[in-house]
């Protein structure tokens, strides 16, 4: 497999193992009324996922702590969204907010038995600095850029066992990235969409989603035809997913076991 290939899907892998991994229960706290806070913890797992990856290792948990505490948001009647507090945490400043869908679709200041769905929105916004010294013999790497993100998802089915999540976000980060004296641009836009994405119900010991899609779309620069690359991951219910690769370089279709996403590469066919 390439190595830009295999890079990646790679990345995909993590964004996937943000929603795979979760443990959190998705059921509601009751059979009437929704638990907003265990839901907002459902949808906080795949939030941004590729902006947390694109950016740095470090950027992960500085995503997962940016999840949301609903008793500290405030609802506006005009826009209809619970509006959140901004937080910056390694330089990197997010607005979070959420909204409150009845069965007719229109927003609610509280959840009742009437609830049905869950809209969160995010930006991310900032700069990333990195440098990794020389090891003996080697030459030393830094990167400078600024990112920026946003994610719309909505997630229905939340008086029933069964939460389906769909939205978009889309991140791009501009700047340079150094190794030695040598200096190379950063100049790349990630669109991610995911498509009636069934998540996991662990009170009914599931643990992946159950069906649904992740697709992934990535230009360098502004001209697609400079590299740009689409990947598809699809859920089975299991921990081995199909995620199928295409790129200037071709098509790669691989099944992967998200149990073990950095050995779990595995029956990878090219067309």
């Amino acid at each position: 497999m390439p190595p830009k290939a295999e890079s990646r899907i790679l990345l995909v892998l993590v964004a996937a193992a943000l929603v795979g991994c979760s443990d959190n229960p998705i059921g509601p706290a009751s059979p009437n009324v929704p638990d907003v806070a265990a839901l907002l913890a459902e949808m906080s797992s795949s939030t941004l996922s590729s902006a947390a990856v694109i950016a740095s290792p470090r950027i992960g948990p500085s995503v997962n702590a940016s999840s949301v505490d609903p008793g500290t948001c405030q609802y506006s009647a005009t826009s209809g969204f619970f509006e959140c507090a901004t937080v910056t945490i390694n330089g990197l400043t997010f607005t979070r907010s959420f909204r409150l869908i009845d069965d007719a679709g229109n927003s609610q200041s509280k959840p009742d038995i009437h609830t049905s769905a869950l809209e969160t929105k995010t930006t991310v916004d900032g700069t990333i600095s990195t440098t990794t010294p020389a090891s003996p013999g080697g030459i030393s790497t830094s990167s400078n850029y600024s990112l920026h993100g946003n994610s719309d998802e909505t997630l229905s089915g939340v008086r029933t066992n069964t939460h389906t999540l769909n939205g978009t976000s889309l991140t791009s980060m501009k700047g340079t990235f150094e190794v030695g004296t040598d200096v190379f641009p950063i100049d790349q836009t990630v669109d991610e969409t995911t498509t009636n994405l069934v998540l996991p119900n662990a009170k009914a010991g599931q643990r992946w989603p159950q069906s649904g899609t992740i697709t992934i779309e990535t230009m360098l620069g502004t001209d697609a035809s400079s590299g740009s690359a689409k990947m598809q991951m699809t859920f089975n219910g299991t921990s081995v997913v199909t995620i199928t690769s295409t790129s200037l370089a071709g098509t790669i279709t691989c099944h992967v076991d998200l149990a073990n996403p950095i050995g779990g590469l595995s029956s990878c066919t090219t067309g």
